[in-house]
């Protein structure tokens, strides 16, 4: 379900009465007083398009090296919940295994490089796990923390994290409209790539998995071969594992 960033003077009045109300009955064990409230929205969601480039590169950087790898996207809004990552750019890093560190003084520099609209454009960040999920660690969460603190009223921020097997973990911070996105909450597609999507519907129609059990193998006698004699062994497997079926050849023939 999306969340809300920051809490608003609704949820404020609503959080106070639901805690005065706990107050009114409640008896404390050791002398302390908890209490947790969580926000979420029903209904809303959003879709994360990404530019041919961008997919390419992303792709590109997270098969391509066997150590963690970072970048950032160039994103712009599109409407109201659709946002667009238009090209990945990588920055200064320091990469091991399983971590990035930025080269901060590198960082900085490149930074300023770029013109005026590319650099307010920076609005996205993400990162490779080598050999795990995309579950963000604690130094992700912490990083992602940061970034937060440091968007506007109206900004955006968008966070990813690619593993090998091309997994990913999605969010996006719409300060503008107060809305958390988060995996589920949001659809990742690629630009111009709707012919690719109905040939994939198509083929999941036409393609079924074969059970490779023994035990849900159909019943088929053995007794006989054409000339009469038993059926040997090796010609029997053959028959299961479906070599007559493909037309590799008939072992009654050789």
């Amino acid at each position: 379900m999306p969340k809300p960033i920051r809490i608003t003077d609704e949820m404020k009045r609503k959080a106070q009465a639901e805690f005065a109300e706990i107050l009114a009955d409640m008896k404390m064990s050791d002398g302390k007083i908890s209490y947790s409230k969580a926000f979420k929205y029903e209904k809303a969601t959003a879709i994360l398009w990404l530019s041919p480039e961008a997919y390419s590169k992303t792709v590109a950087l997270v098969t391509a090296f066997a150590d963690e790898v970072a970048w950032h996207g160039v994103a712009v809004r599109h409407g109201r919940s659709e946002f667009i990552v238009e090209d990945i750019i990588v920055y200064p890093q320091e990469v091991t295994g399983s971590t990035v560190n930025t080269d901060q003084e590198g960082y900085t520099k490149w930074l300023y490089e770029f013109d005026d609209d590319t650099f307010n454009a920076i609005r996205m960040q993400g990162h490779s796990h080598v050999n795990m999920g995309v579950s963000p660690s604690g130094v992700d969460s912490g990083h992602r923390e940061q970034i937060l603190g440091q968007l506007d009223a109206d900004m955006f921020y968008i966070f990813m994290v690619w593993n090998k097997r091309l997994e990913t973990h999605t969010l996006i911070y719409d300060m503008e409209n107060n809305i958390l996105y988060e995996d589920g909450d949001v659809a990742v597609k690629i630009i111009g790539d709707e012919s690719l999507d109905v040939f994939l519907e198509d083929a999941k129609k036409k393609i079924q998995k074969k059970s490779s059990s023994l035990a849900n193998a159909p019943a088929k006698s053995y007794k006989k071969t054409k000339g009469g004699a038993k059926e040997d062994p090796e010609s029997l497997w053959e028959d299961f594992f479906g070599l007559r079926n493909y037309g590799l050849y008939d072992p009654y023939e050789l």
